[in-house]
């Protein structure tokens, strides 16, 4: 009894930074459907203009993930996380204020500078024990994951009693609130570890890049994502023909629930010390969740990939994170893990802006590339022998 609240006392810092990544992640992805529609009403609008606006958040993530990391380990994680959280919350704000579209592309600009996912996955592997961070992390992806995931169930269902700058405001309040708790209680580092300050970011780089898990890990992560924008890009249209827009829920909700469980099944085989092959597994059910794709007028077809899919990926973003907290010391953890989230955005930008590409030539051939892209993750995985990452 008494190990289980320590364990669940030792658990709250990492939940409530989960909350605060995950309601980050919502308000981001869940006005993505409604901005090139949105940008209509503002002043000055183009289409261009209005793409701009939806991609802009994704490559400032890509750009400021690197050095949020690198600062987090010069002034502490809890300093970087409430200027990255004020810099989204100030970026939400200005964004419901927005009325044309200059201002609006960059609020959303400002909220993604705000990169401090890898900030997050930092601190939450500091505040645990070496042997629970595998289960701390996984809290930490499956909020990151659930939230990008239902943000698309969820912001049609809010878009039909408000407005998109009525929902950048509701996410600015949510995140505020969860920034003063993060100021007032929340410690930098719980376990009180002394955090060795004295290594260089130029010899912590040298040592990251000098680990060829480290690299591979990263390629994985932004082939991870590659495949997710593409899916989140992509099959939202096929939705909202069989389900109608209100009706996606019925096919994310049943699908990030069933992915949590897998991704539980996962971490446990993981903490076995079965890295590789959870990871070529998860590789494998990403690649052949996207043929059932191919079959775009079926409702089971959708509901059977999606749950697939996204099994998948949440066990991938969960795994690869904590193997890479589990090879860095902590004096360069965070910019270990700015690294990696650089990749995982690169992935973000990358994806639909290929598909984008082909879907113009050949809708099928699309899905044939995502399909490729997964199974070079997978070969990339199953053939790099030794894939345990150990400290470096």
């Amino acid at each position: 009894m008494k190990e289980d609240k320590i364990l669940r006392n030792e658990m709250m810092p990492v939940l409530m930074l989960s909350l605060a990544l995950g309601i980050r992640q919502m308000s981001m992805t869940m006005v993505a459907p409604f901005i090139s529609t949105y940008s209509k009403t503002l002043n000055f609008y183009t289409p261009m203009l209005a793409a701009v606006a939806l991609g802009i958040f994704g490559l400032t993530q890509a750009i400021f993930q690197f050095p949020f990391g690198i600062l987090s380990d010069k002034f502490g994680n809890k300093i970087m996380m409430v200027i990255g959280l004020f810099q989204v919350i100030i970026g939400l704000f200005i964004a419901f204020l927005a009325r044309n579209i200059y201002i609006l592309i960059f609020a959303r600009a400002l909220q993604g500078s705000g990169a401090i996912i890898g900030v997050g996955y930092s601190w939450a592997s500091e505040v645990v024990e070496q042997d629970k961070r595998t289960k701390a992390l996984s809290i930490v992806g499956t909020f990151v994951s659930a939230s990008a995931a239902l943000a698309f169930a969820l912001g049609p269902l809010m878009h039909e009693f408000m407005s998109v700058n009525m929902m950048f405001l509701v996410c600015a309040i949510l995140l505020l609130i969860n920034g003063i708790y993060i100021i007032l209680f929340l410690k930098d580092n719980g376990k009180g570890e002394n955090i060795e300050k004295e290594v260089s970011t130029y010899k912590g780089l040298k040592i990251l890049f000098r680990n060829k898990n480290f690299i591979v890990n990263n390629i994985a992560a932004f082939i991870n994502n590659f495949m997710m924008m593409s899916v989140f890009y992509l099959v939202p249209i096929y939705l909202n023909n069989v389900t109608g827009e209100k009706g996606i829920w019925k096919v994310f909700l049943p699908a990030i629930l069933t992915a949590v469980i897998a991704m539980k099944v996962a971490v446990g085989f993981v903490e076995k010390g079965y890295d590789r092959g959870v990871l070529t597994t998860a590789f494998l059910i990403a690649s052949i969740s996207i043929c059932f794709y191919f079959k775009k007028q079926s409702y089971v077809f959708l509901l059977i990939g999606t749950i697939l899919y996204l099994s998948a990926y949440v066990t991938l973003t969960t795994i690869l994170a904590t193997n890479v907290n589990n090879s860095v010391e902590n004096s360069y953890r965070g910019t270990a893990n700015g690294i990696f989230n650089s990749f995982q955005y690169i992935g973000n930008f990358v994806g639909p802006l290929v598909c984008g590409a082909v879907w113009t030539h050949s809708e099928k051939f699309t899905w044939v590339v995502v399909i490729c892209v997964g199974i070079l993750g997978l070969f990339m995985i199953s053939l790099n022998k030794g894939y345990v990452l150990r400290e470096c």
